[in-house]
């Protein structure tokens, strides 16, 4: 290493000095280095720079005895002993600087003035060794010899490197790591290196080391700036974002504060604003939009009603028996919501998303009559978000629709009045958000009910399923002098779950009722095809705890027996279209059997009564369930499949997706015809034939190794998912196509389906169009060359005469 250094030296000192002083350069030209900080680096790396220049002089110049190689030898040494306390003094500048702004130290360390004066002291003695050669001679020849002094001239720079390492490793703890490391090493190696100049001639090992040093400092003085910077660039934008977060939060406070101000005119609008602009946002993020966009969209959809505060009292909110004068001023609130919100420069798309959020896509709307992608993107999902809110919340004339008929609506006005990629994203947030909403399941059981006359309160209906439940409760009497005081129970279906007794409102939730039953055996049957009921007094026995209870309540009942407090239960089942209860009660047990119209209706138990309090209503699902042969029929299984079947046996799908056809695979080219009749509870626009694609290793659907690949509903949607394939889907209505009233009516009244499979390797093409919808859709497989199978379920539907091509 020594030889290679001895060989290169010359070299070795020009690119040391050169880089030295672009540093230099580069430190003079910084703007985020301070002032002091800067003229020590500085003078560092000049001074390193003229030191390892004068050295490489001293070396060239040594042995030449002309007049140049005398004066220039003498000059370079000069400048070597020199620089090297020039270096090492502005090192002390330097850490002075980072002692007092990065130590935490109020004034500087007096060990680093006494380095001062030694600095002085050094150069003091390189000049009187220039004249009485205590340091160094030169020879006749003109080459550098030592002199006996020579140690002495290491011992100024050691003593300050020793003090100078002294005051960084004191204040070590308060001092960043890369303001520390440099400055430790930089005091170590050149006290090193002295020790190996002392032993080693000709060469300049203190010189070169100095110099590695110097540049080491200031690339870590580098990477401090830029840490700095980085950081202080982190705080500003922190602090931007965090101004921004604040006007963020006054915009949106103050907007809200306005919505309400404006919502307070009418309590049904109460928190309208806010839920439009929350499913907006939705519809904006589900359909692709960034987050900005997403935000835009928000703050559009909550102030797109805000001309609302010029309408009269008496319109706000009056949607029903407008006269034609009343309609042209309710007209005229999206171009009130326009002018107001047109003042708000900085945001021009609230006021766009206002204007026109009444356009209708079909060019009905106002107030331009716009259509189609005439009607800005942010309006038209305003649009869709609006009318959603609208038709799931309560209203002064209707409660909240539900869910079922909403989706129905946005369904039926795609294309009308609903952009048609919106609305069926609104649709696939319902059916992934809300599933609980469509089956009525998310309703929660009341706690106690108060019955003065029959059927003044019910319950929400209890689901009665193939999973057997309980219903556990405790009724008293109000007064005992009312004459009868029994709970009982209402069997019904409705969409929402809820008793209907006006015509509106059982015609929107579907509501049916198939009777009602008493503790006492008796029963109404209102639309039930049979009833069963069996009174077996006193032989129910129940569980321990029910027991005591029961003892202790027969022991008032002695004081007064129609005042006490009883305890009930119903235990519920179901299988296909037949329903199992046993009402249990201290006195009797009534054991009933009820047969719905249809395997395809919904059926509840609404529980209510009269004269009474019922109240601890508890509701237990058990682990079992109703099997085959457990209920014994009493009336004759509906059947609209009893008749010539085809190609494969004819299929009737009561519920959603409960029965399929047998798997039909695809081979190249398949084509499925096949007669399909909704049943006759069916009410809803996909209650229709659906073809499912899929693998599985039995041909089964939900069979072993099952993937399901495509769901496409012959109503022109789709239920596709894209963890085993991508679909690319596509629907259109043609000119046959009319509306979906008579698109309900003629798949009751039955329809001849025809559609079309074609497979070529993993890519599977599905075509069809009937009553007027086309359907194409593109399935790429993603999970290798396997058997796909085809399979024709639905909803509440009579497949039948299945032909496979």
């Amino acid at each position: 290493m020594i030889e290679l250094i001895a060989a290169h030296q010359l070299n070795i000192m020009l690119a040391l000095g050169s880089i030295c002083g672009m540093t230099a350069f580069f430190s003079l030209i910084s703007r985020f280095i301070s002032v002091h900080r800067k003229a020590s680096l500085i003078g560092m790396e000049l001074s390193a720079m003229v030191l390892l220049f004068a050295d490489r002089f001293a070396y060239i110049y040594r042995g030449q005895a002309d007049s140049m190689g005398f004066f220039m030898t003498r000059i370079s040494n000069f400048l070597v002993f020199s620089m090297t306390i020039g270096v090492i003094f502005s090192v002390n500048q330097y850490i002075k600087d980072v002692c007092t702004h990065e130590g935490g130290s109020e004034k500087v360390p007096g060990v680093l003035y006494v380095n001062d004066e030694l600095a002085a002291i050094g150069i003091l003695l390189i000049i009187v060794s220039q004249i009485t050669g205590f340091y160094y001679m030169f020879d006749e020849s003109n080459y550098y010899v030592r002199s006996p002094g020579f140690a002495v001239s290491y011992i100024v720079p050691f003593l300050m490197a020793i003090l100078e390492l002294s005051v960084v490793l004191k204040h070590y703890r308060r001092l960043r790591k890369k303001l520390f490391v440099p400055l430790v090493i930089f005091s170590i190696m050149p006290i090193a290196a002295s020790v190996i100049q002392l032993f080693v001639y000709g060469i300049s090992m203190i010189n070169i080391c100095l110099s590695v040093m110097v540049v080491i400092i200031y690339i870590f003085v580098l990477m401090d700036m830029n840490e700095f910077v980085e950081r202080a660039h982190r705080v500003e934008m922190e602090s931007l974002r965090q101004e921004k977060m604040s006007m963020k939060r006054m915009f949106d406070q103050t907007a809200n504060a306005f919505v309400a101000a404006v919502e307070k005119k009418d309590p049904f609008l109460h928190g309208h604003a806010a839920r439009v602009a929350d499913i907006a946002k939705k519809i904006a993020k589900q359909s692709g939009k960034n987050d900005e966009d997403c935000e835009k969209i928000y703050y559009a959809a909550l102030l797109h009603d805000i001309g609302m505060i010029g309408l009269p009292d008496s319109l706000i909110g009056k949607t029903d028996n407008l006269t034609e004068e009343e309609y042209e001023i309710v007209k005229k609130k999206p171009l009130m919501s326009w002018e107001i919100l047109s003042s708000i420069t900085e945001y021009p798309f609230l006021s766009q998303g206002a204007h026109y959020s009444y356009e209708r896509y079909d060019g009905k709307g106002y107030p331009d009559g716009l259509s189609g992608t005439q009607i800005p993107e942010i309006s038209r999902i305003i649009s869709v978000a609006n009318s959603y809110d609208a038709m799931v919340t309560e209203k002064r004339f209707r409660g909240p629709l539900p869910m079922q008929i909403v989706r129905e609506e946005l369904l039926n006005e795609s294309g009308g009045q609903f952009d048609p990629e919106f609305s069926q994203i609104m649709i696939q947030i319902i059916d992934s958000e809300s599933r609980e909403l469509l089956d009525g399941t998310d309703a929660t059981i009341e706690k106690e009910l108060k019955c003065e006359n029959y059927r003044d309160n019910v319950t929400v209906g209890i689901p009665i399923s193939n999973d057997i439940s309980k219903l556990r409760f405790k009724c008293t009497a109000f007064d005992k002098d009312k004459g009868t005081a029994l709970p009982s129970i209402i069997l019904f279906e409705s969409f929402d779950r809820h008793i209907h007794s006006n015509a509106k409102s059982i015609e929107a939730y579907k509501y049916y009722e198939y009777g009602e039953l008493w503790f006492d055996g008796h029963i109404i049957s209102t639309g039930a095809r049979n009833t069963e009921v069996k009174l077996t007094e006193n032989t129910y026995v129940y569980s321990r705890s029910h027991r005591d209870d029961m003892e202790t309540s027969d022991s008032a009942a002695t004081a007064d027996k129609d005042t006490a407090e009883h305890f009930y239960e119903i235990v519920m089942g179901r299988y296909e279209d037949h329903i199992k209860l046993q009402l249990r009660s201290a006195e009797s047990t009534v054991d009933a059997i009820v047969a719905l119209p249809s395997k395809s209706k919904l059926s509840f138990l609404g529980l209510t009564g009269e004269n009474c309090c019922i109240y601890d209503i508890e509701v237990e699902q058990t682990e079992d369930s109703v099997k085959e042969g457990d209920i014994p029929r009493i009336a004759e299984e509906v059947s609209y499949i009893d008749r010539l079947s085809s190609d494969m046996p004819n299929v009737q799908v009561d519920r959603n997706r409960s029965a399929s056809t047998a798997a039909i695979e695809i081979k190249d080219w398949t084509q499925l015809r096949f007669h399909s009749m909704s049943l006759p509870s069916a009410s809803l626009v996909w209650d229709c034939p659906y073809i499912v694609i899929y693998t599985s290793e039995d041909k089964k659907i939900n069979g072993k190794g099952y993937h399901e690949y495509a769901l496409i509903k012959l109503n022109g949607e789709n239920e596709n998912s894209d963890e085993y394939a991508e679909n690319k889907f596509t629907m259109r209505k043609t000119e046959v196509f009319t509306n979906w009233e008579d698109w309900k009516r003629l798949n009751k009244d039955g329809v001849e389906y025809e559609v079309v499979l074609l497979r070529r390797g993993n890519r599977v093409t599905l075509d069809s169009e009937n009553l007027g919808i086309f359907i194409e859709n593109i399935t790429r497989i993603r999970d290798g060359n396997k058997k796909v199978y085809a399979a024709i379920t639905g909803n509440q539907v009579a497949i039948t005469d299945i032909r496979i091509q």
